[in-house]
């Protein structure tokens, strides 16, 4: 049932869908906003891609082919984009190039409370909506971000300035911190998740026979991101052929060429391939393990869903972390090896007592089903507080990035 709550507000989310699961995470918390108050007006604004021009609009493209052809020159790019002075550079050479842009966003969407949901969209939109506020003598407007990573970032989206900044985990925080942010301003609120994975039915055998499954057969679920990306046909191939007492679900997101191969496929256990699913969380709740890379998104729906995972490849940089996290708390292990892969699948289901169903109990701990909502929250305090701006003026930008 949608509550509706409060006066109606114009919401703008800053994102950009160049990985990591921003414009999922930005979807997800317009979908509470709107659950909230269907009057909610929330605008999802694409800055790089659609008010940019080549090759900041081209960005998508060569950070896909970057993490998937070529690891190595993405790894570069980010450790030297990492060092403040070159991160601070580009936010001053991108100023004349989106700050007129952000502006006229600002003048004719006329937020009560602004989002910002990737690394390169704080300082500069945080600081241009300041500099409108005091052309216009408006009541300060709430700007917060939402760091979609899990445990370790870029430290672009760290502006001590913005009014609150929601990490996923301890992780997170302290490196927030680390960064210059007061911690009154950082709150750990988990990840914007989808709020269908806040009721999945825990009955998994009845989901198994509503998905077409065997129910009385573990399901181990395959899944390659939404660009389907990773040398996933290997893994499917040494999974099927482990002779493992399971079943086999592929999810190969928008990689339709890597669908029609593994359905054109013989398998030697039961295996259903899909391509990309908007009904994730019943996949995951049907299923007893996770095989994925380690993308901050699909490792917080799996905790959601007490899944056991083992994470076959990251992104270097930003998803470095998450393998740490994953390992350190004994929920899953980092193998990138095919074969090792099936041969530690059939160790923990030969032996669940050991292995699996410890793990799923300490990944559904780990678990925030209602992040999404919890960070709604706290982004909706701000607007009902923001009286605080008629009772004070405006203050001076002092970021050290303000003369860009």
């Amino acid at each position: 049932m949608t509550v509706k709550t409060g006066r109606p507000l114009n919401v703008l989310i800053l994102y950009s869908n160049t990985g990591g699961g921003h414009r999922a995470s930005a979807e997800a918390l317009r979908q509470e906003f709107l659950r909230r108050n269907p009057g909610h007006q929330v605008r999802l604004e694409d800055i790089l891609l659609h008010r940019t021009f080549w090759p900041l609009s081209e960005s998508d493209r060569f950070y896909f082919w970057m993490v998937n052809k070529a690891p190595w020159a993405w790894k570069a790019l980010y450790a030297s984009v990492a060092r403040r002075e070159i991160y601070t550079t580009l936010h001053r050479t991108l100023a004349p190039i989106i700050g007129p842009r952000v502006r006229r966003i600002y003048e004719t969407f006329l937020p009560d409370l602004v989002v910002a949901a990737h690394p390169l969209l704080n300082h500069l939109p945080r600081r241009v909506l300041r500099r409108w506020e005091e052309g216009n003598t408006r009541t300060p407007i709430p700007f917060a971000t939402v760091i979609t990573d899990l445990t370790t970032f870029h430290p672009a989206w760290v502006d001590p300035e913005v009014d609150l900044i929601t990490v996923a985990t301890e992780e997170a925080q302290r490196n927030v911190l680390h960064l210059g942010a007061p911690s009154y301003k950082v709150r750990i609120l988990g990840l914007p998740i989808r709020e269908s994975f806040s009721h999945v039915p825990e009955d998994k055998h009845r989901l198994r026979k509503e998905l077409g499954l065997i129910p009385g057969l573990p399901v181990i679920l395959l899944m390659s991101g939404g660009q389907g990306m990773g040398p996933v046909e290997k893994i499917a191939s040494a999974i099927a052929h482990a002779n493992l007492r399971a079943q086999l679900v592929i999810v190969c997101g928008r990689n339709d060429a890597l669908m029609r191969r593994l359905k054109a496929r013989g398998w030697p256990i039961p295996t259903r391939v899909l391509g990309f699913v908007e009904d994730v969380h019943l996949w995951m709740g049907a299923s007893d393990v996770l095989v994925t890379k380690a993308g901050p998104g699909t490792i917080a729906e799996a905790l959601v869903c007490g899944l056991p995972m083992i994470l076959y490849s990251y992104i270097p940089g930003q998803e470095e972390g998450n393998v740490v996290f994953v390992e350190k708390r004994h929920i899953g292990a980092y193998i990138t090896d095919a074969r090792r892969i099936a041969q530690t699948l059939a160790r923990w289901l030969r032996r669940p007592d050991d292995y699996l169903y410890p793990m799923a109990k300490r990944a559904r701990a780990l678990g925030r089903p209602n992040a999404t909502r919890d960070i709604v929250d706290a982004l909706l305090s701000l607007v009902n507080t923001s009286t605080r701006g008629k009772s004070r003026a405006i203050r001076r930008d002092i970021s050290p990035l303000a003369s860009a």
